[in-house]
């Protein structure tokens, strides 16, 4: 059984974590939105009351110089500020004793003066008369100097503003719900599979090398829980047999020193070869502990470091508008642009160094160091305090992400076998996606209630827990495997190799293209133009992971199949390109919905078989440059694309604005796609080994 992948186990897990969680958390909502609307009625009135008696003491005084009412000058004006100020209050009005509507900002006179007029407002009294006028509830404040009644101020809010903040809390509920849910399940994923099958699946191990009579070896990693005792039994059962072993030869090699008997040495001698042909025993004087790297070892700090990143997702570019708009006379499109284009550079210089840095202390060790500049990057952006800074403190945050991912795939591909190898990968993109999902929703919910700085320092905190995670796996774990020093090529070889060529032009930056330019950059920047509020945006944006998680687990089966991973690459690139491609036709809304949905579809048909296909189309170039070091070009090769990406959304912005900035990179993207689809056709299948002369 294949403990890393089991399915059953894995939908038993969820099923957990929805029996516990879910019902607690919806008993705990519903009690907390019933106490919320309770509440907030109470506390409009009052708000409704004190903005009426503000203004009507301002009318009041007026009227107190001897300036009559229907002479007061700039009124509407004063309105304006304490309207946008208070945006559950739809307008302010002032009318005379008898109705007639004076002055009036933020509805139409004539929806409201018939009311006024036919209303019986002559004794109202201090606290005001509360009346519902179509979709209005109007409270009517009287102005009366000296007892003397000449006017009323009214102010008006919205009936269904209640109802829409409770939908807007009920989406933040569910949110936070659902990454609970998919948290737990991590977590749940990560204990079991540390703690449980992974250790059960080493002793499986151990056991059936025993079966064959192979002795030389003990399970490792035992932890103090009933696992980790019958681990331990295990390995001093071993013991116990390797000392009885050992016993009998120093025993045998003292009968063949002291006995004087030919025959007994030889049946001594015989004893000792039959043990020795049936069974296998350490050289070292001792059975040696084994240890087995799991690609799920490494998921939960992968995913609490990405839930990290994937947190500022949908308001990065709105946060580089807050904090400033002036950098060296560039447009205010390519400013907010920039700290993203930034932040995929520094990823994609530094993943050529992590993979040596790899190679020499080890994917956890690296991993552990890139913690620095990421905490670090994350608590100064949240404090930056102009552009320039901010663009600094991303570019270190791209430098730990850079160590950190680089770290955690060199884990991954030394964790399995080549006939595994999609499937290990499988568990990279899974964390990063399960990762997006949680991350990109919460991060607009918390960017709603508490601000887009406070939001960078809860990714400091995230980041160190993974941390914490992966240290305790440090001290239970086995250290890093020595590595053997690779010969250093020029990578830039590479691209001798025509096929790696097109796949990284023509399939792999195009692709980085559209998800930095149109999903990290563009979407943002057109929602917020339509008043969407941030976490609104973050819900448009979390389309995106979502259908990659439902097409992934399909394409990374189809992907172990050779023949059909061109065909999902190329088909990948046309749905991608041709999605961004349906704001020509389509409403706007509609459309942005429908290019995220397919930019998902695309990255997830194409991104685990791309991967596997790097190691067949440079067979050659894994064996002779390491395939750390090709993987490490491979993903420089990318980030260009991710770098150039919202750089050119920027670009097209001022030429066709911001739809059109959409098509623009939308034709540029399915362009590419088309190329990538007709040159594949010459790809053939299976390895392609180049010629070794040319690298050796």
């Amino acid at each position: 059984m294949k403990l890393d992948s089991s399915r059953s186990l894995l939908i038993r897990l969820f099923i957990l974590a929805v029996v516990v969680l879910v019902a607690p958390m919806t008993l705990i909502s519903l009690r907390a939105m019933g106490e919320f609307e309770q509440g907030m009625n109470p506390e409009m009135d009052k708000k409704a009351a004190a903005i009426g008696r503000d203004v009507a003491a301002q009318v009041d005084r007026a009227v107190g110089y001897g300036i009559p009412v229907d002479k007061l000058v700039g009124v509407e004006e004063f309105f304006a500020p304490v309207l946008t100020a208070n945006p559950e209050i739809r307008y302010l009005a002032i009318t005379d004793k008898i109705g007639r509507v004076l002055f009036l900002r933020g509805a139409e006179k004539d929806e409201l003066e018939p009311h006024y007029q036919a209303a019986d407002l002559e004794m109202s009294s201090a606290e005001g008369i509360k009346a519902s006028i179509g979709t209005y509830l109007d409270l009517a404040l009287p102005v009366a100097p000296r007892g003397n009644l000449i006017a009323h101020v009214h102010v008006g809010f919205d009936q269904g503003y209640v109802v829409s903040k409770l939908h807007d809390i009920l989406y933040d509920v569910l949110v936070v719900m659902a990454a609970s849910l998919i948290i737990a399940f991590e977590i749940l994923l990560f204990v079991v599979f540390f703690n449980v099958t992974g250790p059960l699946k080493l002793v499986g191990e151990v056991v059936e090398r025993a079966r064959h009579g192979d002795l030389s070896h003990v399970p490792g990693g035992a932890s103090g829980d009933e696992v980790g005792r019958f681990v331990r039994a295990v390995a001093a059962s071993i013991r116990n047999v390797d000392d009885l072993y050992r016993q009998l030869m120093a025993y045998i090699d003292e009968v063949r020193t002291a006995h004087f008997d030919k025959g007994v040495v030889e049946k001594v001698g015989d004893v000792e070869a039959r043990i020795s042909f049936q069974f296998r025993f350490s050289n070292t004087g001792k059975p040696l502990v084994l240890h087995q790297r799991r690609a799920t070892d490494i998921r939960l700090p992968l995913f609490l470091f990405v839930f990290a990143e994937e947190l500022s997702r949908a308001f990065m570019p709105l946060y580089v508008r807050e904090v400033g708009q002036s950098l060296f006379g560039l447009s205010p499109e390519m400013i907010m642009a920039l700290p993203i284009a930034v932040f995929m550079a520094c990823i994609a210089l530094a993943s050529p160094f992590s993979s040596r840095l790899i190679d020499r202390l080890g994917a956890r060790r690296v991993f552990l160091i890139g913690l620095v500049p990421a905490i670090a990057g994350y608590v100064m952006t949240g404090a930056a305090v102009g552009v320039i800074d901010l663009v600094l403190w991303r570019a270190i945050t791209g430098l730990g992400y850079a160590l950190v991912t680089m770290a955690c795939q060199s884990y991954i591909l030394g964790a399995n076998h080549h006939s595994n190898r999609s499937q290990g990968m499988g568990v990279f993109v899974g964390a990063v996606l399960t990762a997006s999902i949680c991350g990109t929703a919460m991060g607009g919910v918390l960017a709603e209630r508490v601000g887009f700085r406070a939001t960078f320092f809860v990714s400091a905190v995230l980041v160190l827990l993974a941390g914490i995670v992966i240290s305790h796996m440090l001290d239970s774990a086995a250290p890093p495997a020595a590595v053997a020093p690779q010969p250093r090529r020029n990578t830039m070889r590479l691209f001798t190799n025509w096929r790696f060529s097109v796949l990284m032009l023509f399939a792999a930056v195009p692709s980085k293209m559209a998800l930095t330019g149109f999903l990290f950059f563009l979407v943002p920047v057109i929602l917020t133009q339509g008043d969407w509020q941030v976490a609104e945006i973050a819900r448009m944006v979390v389309l995106y992971p979502l259908v990659m998680v439902v097409v992934l687990p399909l394409a990374a089966r189809l992907a172990e199949y050779p023949g059909w991973r061109i065909a999902l690459v190329a088909l990948g690139g046309l749905i991608g390109g041709g999605g961004l491609l349906t704001s020509l036709f389509l409403p706007s809304e509609l459309s942005m919905m429908i290019a995220i949905a397919a930019l998902g579809l695309s990255h997830g048909l194409s991104a685990s078989p791309q991967l596997a296909m790097i190691p067949d189309l440079c067979w050659t170039e894994c064996r002779n440059m390491g395939q750390t070091n090709v993987l490490a070009f491979v993903r420089l090769v990318e980030r260009i694309g991710s770098t150039v990406g919202p750089l050119l959304a920027a670009a097209f912005i001022p030429v066709w604005g911001v739809d059109g900035a959409v098509v623009a990179l939308g034709g540029v993207v399915l362009a590419m796609a088309v190329l990538f689809a007709g040159a594949s056709l010459a790809y053939g299948t299976g390895p392609h080994i180049e010629a070794e002369e040319d690298l050796a």
